[in-house]
């Protein structure tokens, strides 16, 4: 009778054997990683993780993330094999949960189909093609770990069992996020999350450096608190023995992690070395590969094993029961939530609170409110107010300490774990994040993120700590819509707390993803609490009193500068403008409706940050018409530190004299 090991080996070549089929149907894909990662991948898919291949979203499943992108291709033919549920009619457009048509067993002619532009087999990971067993999207190599770790404290949150698997490249182990993640995994103690480091030495060009081979990855493993044992990662029973440390790990306080070696093409002596990364192998060769496969099975003794021996063997543990659903409360207004932090003097009597304090607030009344709600920061919830949160409301903060693209794909994977994740930091420091913000996006992770100490206004702390090139590159993808037929992320800029506490708990409830700048400095109130703020329209916070007392002129700003031109308003009276100010506080916005609103008049954007934000978005609508004149004010020089926002306004040309002498050129 067949051994375990050899049941296991034979099910890693044949899913090996449809790895290579697919990438040459395909003419492109790494064979040779897939390769390296088939015995891993058999071991963990058809013995020890629980799910269900019929429902593999299911909430109460174990989850494998696939940090190694590129070596989908053998994940794609063990799914073809057990036949999992994919969507192919969700390609291209919606999620799989809202696809055209019912979902269907996956085939081997599914798989033949890998990356095609109609397929759901896609070219790395990503659910919203229609193949929910992936959590994330991934292949920007270092993020996945981070992912599994937003899984992992979504699963505690649940108080479930759930374990998350990781699949990791030697080489891509260089990217310092896998650290940050390791890090943050050990630092939350999260036992439920396994790493697995798949080390078969050669990166994409050369052999790995030595500070990524199996010894050397092992010690960092253990340095960073993690329970690190390294394995044969073709030895099955090594491999399974290995996963069953868990326990053992975690009465230690440690998570598990394996160094697994093994060799990149196994099971094909002309797919290894150096040279094959990336190459599919070419028709012509195909069936000697696959010879070389058979091989390798007799060489084994796991040829000809027959299907009931494996089913006596490899029975696939179902999913544990799904977490239960918590039930919601009631949402406080801003006056109960000042009132609570003792804030009532500064925003009923002075009226002066800042969009950053109202956040705090905002995000403490959802904590209350919404159990699925959890919070994350980078070392700096004193200054960004999350630290209300964080006191309030423990087992759902998540401190991520100095190290924001974890921060954000930790985020990505506790909204794959149905959170509702906001995660905060300065604004500035996002912008390091930018690559792991668009993976979210493409994922459908449904995360909120908020910067504090946005734009010039800052002042003293100079550019270094300045968001001022987050509205140009964020706004650039909203201008793509989503799975859900959304803009991809919306871009908020509150200009008092008012709006910023609506603003906050408007997130909560909107389906995509979101970013809130919120202003360091306390600014006047604006509006009045019962005001509503739509994402993708503007607010007229000062209309023009028209009938020809003036030159018509419209200026739309956001943030600190609605203040800053409400101030100057007497100013331009005086000069004989008629003014109407927008708070254009969503990017993308509607801005045919702004368009409408100048009734033919010029109209001036006003923005401290670079250009591509409010003044692109309505310069390319009225480009479309040729009949408006449209002029932005935004920094053209770089900033320094200022004693005060007006110091700094002045130098980047964004005063309020600045601002008039520009309006009068306007309408003149």
């Amino acid at each position: 009778m067949a051994t375990f090991d050899k049941i296991l080996t034979a099910k890693a070549i044949h899913i090996g054997k449809l790895a290579a089929q697919a990438t040459t149907a395909a003419g492109s894909g790494h064979p040779s990683t897939a390769l390296s990662l088939a015995t891993i991948t058999a071991v963990l898919m058809y013995h020890v993780m629980r799910w269900d291949p019929a429902d593999p979203a299911n909430a109460g499943s174990d989850r494998l993330v696939l940090s190694e992108g590129h070596a989908v291709p053998i994940i794609y033919a063990a799914c073809a094999d057990l036949g999992v549920t994919i969507y192919p009619g969700a390609v291209g457009h919606t999620t799989a949960e809202k696809a055209d048509g019912p979902g269907k067993r996956m085939t081997v002619d599914d798989l033949l189909t890998l990356r095609d532009i109609k397929s759901p087999i896609d070219g790395h990971p990503n659910p919203m093609m229609g193949f929910p067993f992936f959590d994330a999207a991934t292949g920007s190599l270092g993020q996945g770990l981070s992912v599994a770790g937003g899984l992992g404290a979504a699963a505690r949150v649940d108080k479930h069992n759930k374990v998350i698997y990781c699949i990791i490249g030697d080489g891509e182990s260089r990217e310092g996020q896998i650290w940050e993640a390791m890090d943050f995994i050990a630092d939350q103690k999260l036992s439920n999350v396994v790493a697995i480091f798949n080390c078969n030495e050669i990166a994409q060009s050369d052999y790995v450096a030595a500070a990524q081979t199996a010894d050397a990855l092992q010690k960092k493993a253990e340095a960073f608190g993690w329970k690190a044992i390294n394995v044969d990662g073709h030895d099955p029973t090594a491999l399974v023995n290995a996963l069953k440390q868990r326990t053992e790990a975690m009465v230690a306080g440690k998570p598990l992690c394996l160094i697994a070696r093994t060799v990149k093409g196994w099971g094909a002596a002309s797919q290894q070395g150096l040279g094959h990364h990336g190459h599919p192998i070419p028709e012509k060769d195909l069936a000697s590969v696959l010879k070389e496969l058979d091989a390798t099975a007799e060489e084994l003794g796991a040829a000809g094993i027959s299907a009931d021996e494996s089913k006596k063997v490899l029975k696939i543990h179902p999913p544990l029961p799904a977490p239960a659903k918590p039930q919601a409360g009631k949402l406080i207004t801003l006056a109960q939530a000042a009132e609570k932090a003792k804030l009532t003097d500064a925003l009923v009597t002075k009226k002066k609170l800042s969009p950053r304090r109202a956040f705090g607030l905002a995000l403490d009344a959802l904590g209350d409110a919404n159990p699925n709600v959890v919070g994350l920061d980078a070392d700096v919830k004193n200054s960004t107010f999350a630290q209300d949160f964080a006191k309030d409301h423990p087992s759902h903060y998540f401190e991520c300490r100095i190290a924001e693209q974890n921060m954000v794909s930790v985020a990505a994977g506790l909204a794959s774990g149905h959170k509702i994740p906001f995660a905060s930091t300065f604004g500035k420091f996002f912008s390091r994040a930018f690559d792991q913000i668009e993976m979210a996006i493409i994922g459908g992770s449904n995360i909120k993120l908020v910067g504090t100490h946005i734009g010039v206004t800052l002042a003293a702390d100079g550019p270094s700590q300045m968001a001022i090139t987050d509205v140009a590159i964020l706004r650039a993808i909203g201008h793509a819509t989503d799975h859900r037929g959304k803009p991809a992320i919306t871009v908020l800029t509150p200009c008092d707390a008012v709006s910023a506490y609506a603003m906050v708990l408007a997130m909560a409830e909107w389906p995509s993803a979101v970013y809130l700048r919120a202003l360091r400095a306390d600014t006047g109130i604006v509006y009045g609490e019962s005001e509503t703020f739509e994402f993708g329209k503007f607010k007229v916070v000062k209309k023009g009193t028209g009938g020809g007392k003036g030159k018509k002129l419209t200026i739309a700003t956001s943030g600190y500068l609605v203040h800053t031109v409400l101030k100057a308003a007497p100013k331009f009276e005086q000069a004989g403008i008629d003014l109407t100010l927008v708070d254009a506080y969503s990017l993308p916005f509607a801005a045919d409706e702004l368009l409408a609103l100048a009734e033919g008049g010029p109209i001036l954007t006003v923005e401290d940050n670079y250009t591509g934000g409010i003044g692109s978005e309505v310069a390319e609508a009225a480009a479309k018409t040729g009949k408006v004149k449209v002029d932005s004010l935004f920094i053209r020089n770089l900033p320094k530190s200022g004693k005060t926002p007006e110091d700094v306004l002045e130098f980047v040309h964004l005063g309020e004299a600045d601002i008039l002498a520009k309006a009068k050129s306007l309408v003149g």
